[in-house]
């Protein structure tokens, strides 16, 4: 069967999708890029934020309205929004399989029959990607589930409890994959900083037994709690200094107002998580990736005000702001709620905050020489490429020069981006 992917959310669900590709074509399978070209579909959701789940409803009514006159006569519903609200999924497309994801093994029955299986709480067949060499890039996801327990968040119902992949079988695709010439390997996670804890290892430990892998490759850490962090901070410090680490951090903040924290049931205070970022950048040129969520139920001027000092006192290098919206089976979900209004207004503030602290700390490398590697076409020309401090830089040459490092000057210094010439 042709089948065509479509993934919505983080870098895990990606990585989820790519196992979905990787079980599908080890039976016999074609993955497409194109919808209307598929026997089967495959829509890889998220329950982050009601917005998305808006927009995958709205697909998800649109496929299943249009299914007769296309080619595809399946239709498969997979990851966080599957499991934390299958009865919703299943109105919007009665025909539809849904799997939770814990249960991506079940995809090749879900193509023979319609099912409806949300999974276990934990990950416990924890198969990986396979690694065919057609891209330079490889996402492994190490873990799914975390340790918190976030008053806003419905993670821990949609992806369930912390369950880490063994370190050999993490080693054993990274070392065919550096056999194939991968250039750049993403850890993913809900929270990098957790793995291992469920299985008596630790992020270091891997990252160390990663590295011993002589290689022209970089690794890139991903999504890490401040609270989770910390207990590793000591061996992992060292780590991000190897030539083949990002110096790179994506701590997500939240708020800066500890009653706020305290609300969210975040594990730290503001005062802890400006001292366990100073930690790292004391030795580390780190770029700093954070989330702030505004509007948060009972969020006052004052808590908001002191988000917007503890941005200034930080100077992150990237910041995702997200208005609160209310999450089915969350504790927040039932406090007292601030009106769109405030939620916009206080947005609208904080982006234009965050783009002159942002635009600010690219300014230093107008005129400067680094060097880029050149990862992705950029949608406008060029290449898109990052530096070791994974800062994003677009670079006015040909596509020949995809997955090469080179030397540019920075002419030019955006909010969210650099531009430069190969010198």
């Amino acid at each position: 069967m042709k089948i065509y992917i479509e993934t919505y959310g983080c870098w895990l669900n990606r990585a989820d999708s790519d196992i979905i590709a990787s079980i599908l074509r080890e039976s016999g399978h074609e993955i497409v890029d194109n919808p209307t070209v598929a026997d089967a579909i495959v829509i890889n959701t998220c329950a982050v934020r009601a917005e998305t789940e808006r927009k995958i409803a709205k697909r998800l009514k649109e496929l299943e309205t249009s299914k007769d006159c296309h080619s595809y006569k399946k239709i498969i519903v997979t990851g966080c929004l599957a499991r934390a609200r299958p009865a919703f999924i299943a109105s919007l497309s009665p025909s539809a399989s849904i799997l939770g994801p814990n249960a991506l093994q079940l995809v090749l029955d879900a193509l023979r029959e319609k099912m409806i299986n949300i999974g276990p709480d934990k990950r416990e067949d924890f198969k990986l990607p396979t690694y065919n060499g057609s891209s330079k890039r490889l996402v492994i996801p190490i873990a799914v589930g975390c340790l918190g327990s976030c008053s806003y968040c419905i993670m821990p119902i949609s992806r369930g409890r912390l369950s880490s992949c063994p370190p050999q079988r993490v080693l054993e695709l990274f070392d065919r994959a550096l056999s194939r010439d991968v250039k750049e390997v993403y850890l993913v996670a809900q929270d990098i900083a957790s793995y291992g804890l469920d299985i008596g290892t630790n992020l270091p430990s891997l990252l160390r037994a990663l590295l011993k892998n002589q290689g022209d490759y970089v690794v890139r850490l991903g999504m890490m709690e401040p609270s989770t962090l910390a207990i590793i901070a000591n061996e992992l410090r060292p780590l991000l200094l190897d030539a083949r680490v990002y110096k790179y951090l994506h701590l997500p903040m939240q708020s800066g107002s500890d009653r706020i924290l305290k609300l969210m049931n975040r594990r730290y205070t503001i005062e802890f998580f400006v001292k366990l970022v100073d930690f790292f950048k004391s030795k580390i040129d780190v770029f700093l990736a954070t989330d702030v969520i505004v509007g948060f139920p009972s969020e006052t001027d004052e808590d908001f005000e002191q988000t917007c000092k503890a941005l200034e006192k930080l100077v992150p290098d990237k910041v995702h702001v997200a208005r609160y919206t209310m999450r089915p089976f969350t504790k927040a979900s039932s406090l007292p709620q601030l009106s769109d209004h405030i939620k916009k207004k206080r947005s609208r503030i904080l982006s234009e905050l965050v783009e002159e602290l942002t635009l600010k700390r690219n300014m230093r490398y107008v005129g400067k020489e680094v060097d880029v590697l050149l990862t992705d076409v950029a949608p406008r020309g060029g290449l898109l490429g990052r530096m070791i401090n994974y800062r994003p830089v677009v670079v006015r040459c040909d596509r020949s020069l995809l997955w090469k490092k080179v030397t540019v000057v920075i002419e030019e210094a955006k909010p969210h981006i650099l531009l430069g010439k190969v010198v």
